[in-house]
This record gives structure tokens, sequence and C-alpha cells, in this order.
């Protein structure tokens, strides 16, 4: 049997299926059910930073001026803590109708407890063709979790004021101007001082003393695998029964980004970068000059009044990345799914309200083709006019993205939370310097290759 996180016991996930068990599976007994002037009660559960949930608290109240007959009672659950408490309120027969989700979603679909977005289409007047084809949640060919709710991608961005400084070009926006890997580290380390002011390329840099480093970057999946896809490798190995981590070009990028920290000292180390403060505020007060991860650090940017911008990730081959983000899911518990049909709609559909139009000009990406291909529509959230949207923006973000994506390693690998859980484990002692990445790699498999069943669309990733 599968181990599974979602759930943390067998008992649990029977007692789950119990309860759920008798709400039925069909739409028709899932409809909404009301007394006449009887107001509907749904509830959204959901995580986010503090623009994030005020922005989403905001354009639920709008939901409901529209939306008089509908109460949404929401939750906001911190990321670290989301999954255990959903847990806990699916096993006490309490889960939501709808809900903020990540890659332990397509567990739950195949055990029944969210629906098949594909049953809800009709419903909804949607069509699959309205969205980015790599962006959806497939638990079979048939059986989805939905398309992502919004996107995010990996993306380099940077202060602009610590490249005026040093006198260095700022960093490439078009994918056939991109930087090696090599040419990134020599920037990184011109852009990397001690508290004498010498950079790392000068013989007496002092790498105990750093007061701005050249780059920090997220240390998850995330930002290391579109540099391990354009190099040829996988998360999984070809044959997609194992890990493929530990292959040569997959190791080799997860040990260039190690050397970034140990062996370049351009890069703070993970206890270093924990005394550190977020992405955003280490950009704007310049203790780091560039910054690889998610684009949902931009609304933060913004807000910091960062002198920022974005550029294509430092790879000159092959250039490969992905969309991401969770989708939202509705639970088959629910009662009303008419109601909590109309909720998706509204905070999927970038142009619903003004908040959730802001969220989509600052911390999110749409998921919908036309505002990638429509002229007008790329302008509404894509505009470099926009403050989280700085010169380059179409070209970085969004231009190297549509025109290279593939579908995002956690949307396409079975079991991706209970290996990926082992491998970061398994990273901490790379990051470290304590092992090389072929060797922790090496040593993880023994431990992820009993989970490894391959992926939802059969192509390797």
């Amino acid at each position: 049997m599968k181990k599974r996180l979602f759930l943390s016991s067998l008992a649990m996930l029977m007692t789950a299926s119990m309860v759920l068990g008798g709400c039925g599976d069909s739409k028709k007994e899932s409809k909404s059910e009301k007394e006449d002037n009887e107001q509907i009660n749904i509830k959204f559960t959901y995580w986010g930073s503090g623009d994030e949930k005020k922005a989403i608290e905001e354009s639920v109240e709008k939901f409901m001026e529209v939306n008089p007959d509908i109460h949404v009672n929401l939750m906001h659950i911190p990321s670290e803590d989301f999954l255990t408490k959903l847990n806990a309120m699916i096993a006490a027969g309490e889960a939501p109708d709808v809900s903020y989700s990540a890659s332990w979603k397509c567990q739950m679909g195949e055990d029944g407890l969210i629906y098949n977005f594909y049953d809800l289409l009709d419903d909804m007047r949607l069509e699959k063709d309205d969205y980015l084809s790599t962006c959806w949640w497939n638990w079979s060919p048939e059986e989805s979790a939905g398309p992502v709710q919004a996107n995010v991608t990996t993306n380099l961005m940077y202060n602009k004021d610590c490249f005026t400084d040093a006198g260095i070009d700022v960093p490439p926006t078009k994918v056939e101007e991109a930087w090696s890997w090599e040419e990134f580290v020599d920037v990184a380390k011109q852009l990397t001082f001690d508290t004498e002011g010498r950079n790392a390329k000068d013989p007496d840099f002092d790498a105990k003393n750093i007061k701005q480093y050249g780059v920090m970057f997220g240390t998850d999946w995330n930002v290391y695998m579109p540099f391990v896809l354009s190099a040829g490798g996988g998360y999984l190995n070809e044959s997609m029964d194992g890990l493929g981590l530990n292959s040569p070009e997959a190791a080799q990028v997860i040990q260039n980004f190690a050397d970034l920290i140990n062996v370049h000292h351009v890069s703070p180390t993970a206890v270093q970068q924990n005394a550190m403060p977020s992405a955003a505020t280490a950009l704007a007060s310049k203790q780091t000059a560039m910054y690889i991860d998610g684009s949902w650090n931009h609304l933060d940017l913004m807000n910091a009044g960062c002198n920022w911008g974005v550029g294509v990730l430092p790879i000159d081959e092959n250039y490969t990345t992905f969309f991401d983000g969770g989708s939202l899911i509705i639970f088959k518990s629910t009662k009303n799914l008419e109601a909590a049909e109309k909720l998706y709609l509204w905070l999927t559909n970038p142009e619903s309200s003004e908040k959730i139009s802001e969220l989509y000009r600052t911390l999110w990406l749409p998921v919908q083709t036309e505002y990638y291909t429509n002229p007008e529509k790329l302008e509404f959230w894509a505009s470099e006019e926009l403050p989280a949207r700085p010169e380059g923006f179409q070209d970085a973000i969004v231009k190297a993205t549509y025109e290279n994506a593939v579908t995002a390693t956690e949307i396409d690998v079975k079991n991706f939370n209970e290996i990926n859980t082992l491998v970061q484990s398994a990273l901490e002692q790379v990051w470290s310097g304590k092992k090389t990445a072929e060797d922790a790699m090496t040593e993880v498999k023994s431990q992820t290759d009993s989970l490894v069943e391959g992926t939802y669309s059969g192509n390797r990733s």
C-alpha cells in the first residue's frame, strides 16, 4: 500500500472516506441545499502572506455582495500547518467546500475525496482549451483536480542599484541572450563584497565577513529543476522507476548551486540565510544583489520599495522552465456545489474584482491561455507600467516561460510530496557542504525508489 503523508494513518483515511461516502458522488445530490430565503454557508480554506490574505478577504467580501445568498466562511491557515489541519478537518467530517491545495491533491482525487474537475466544466461553462496545457493537475487522463488556480514561475530578481554601484550590466531579459552558468557565477562574484569593500574575485577577499552577497536562492525543487531539465536530466530516471537526481546531469546542477555557498562564497549558508530577512527585504537592503526563486516574491518587492528588476534564468542552452501553482479543489462532501462553483469562478477570474485583479498584477500570473495570446489581455496584467511588472517583465517572465514551459515536476510526479520530503532532507547535507550532490542523491535514492510510481502524464519529468 502506498505511503500517504496527507493522511496520517490508514485508519484516518478510512474514517474520512466513510464520513464522505455518505454524501454521495453525484453532482445532483451535492447541489445547493437550502430553504427559501435561507443563506448558503460554504467554507474556504487558504494560505498566503499578509498581503494575499487581505486581498482574498476583500475579494470574498465583494463576492458576497454580488451573491448575497452565499456566505463564505474564510479559514486562513499558515502554509506550514495547512495539510495537518486539513487532514484533521477531513477526518472529523468537516472538510471545507473549496480549498487551496498542493501536490497532495492528486492522491485525494485517487481516493475520491475531491471532485473530478472535468465533470464540472459544463456546469461552469468552461472548456479545457481555455487553459494552458501544462497546468492541469491530473491524476489520470480523464480525471483532474483542475487547472492551476494562478501561475507562478521561477525567476531571477535583482536590485538594480547593486549593479549600478558595481558598474555591471543588469541581467538579460531575452532567452537568446541568457548568461551561461559560468557568466552568472562571475557576475555573482563581482557583486559579493566583504566588510572592507573587496569583491569575491579579489585575492584578499574575506569570505568570513561578507556584507553583500551576490546571490541568494531558494533550495526547493522549483529552483534547481529548470536547470536540471535544461541539462537533459530529470527528477526521475529515464525509465521512471527511480529517482533521477543522482544522474551526472542532475547532480552537477545541484552541485553548482551548493558551490555558490561553499566554494565561491557568493551565497549565504543555510544558517546565515535563516538569520536574514525575507527575499524582498534582503534585496531592498542590499544584503544580496540577486535572488533566484518564485515570482510570488514580486508583490513583496513592490511593497518593499526596492529598485528591482527581473531577468531570464542563467541557462544558455535548451532553456526549459515551467509554470506552477496549486489548484482550487472542491470537496465531494460539499452540500452546496453550485455556490462552491461560483466561488471557484470568482477567485480564478483575473477580472472578477479589483482585489483579484491586483493579485494577478502583482503576486500571480494567469492560467487562461487568452491572457498570453490576446495583446489586450496581456497588457491588462503584464503591462510594464504596473508597479510589480518592471522593465523586461514581458520578455523575462511571460515570454520566456510561455514559450519554454513543460509540466512542472510537482504536478506530474506521482507521490511527489513524499519523495520530495526525503530529497529535501538529504539536500541539507549538500547545502552545508558535508556531502556532494551525487553522494547525497545516490544515498536517498534507496529510500525514495519504493515510492516512485512514474508520472501522471506517462512522460518523464
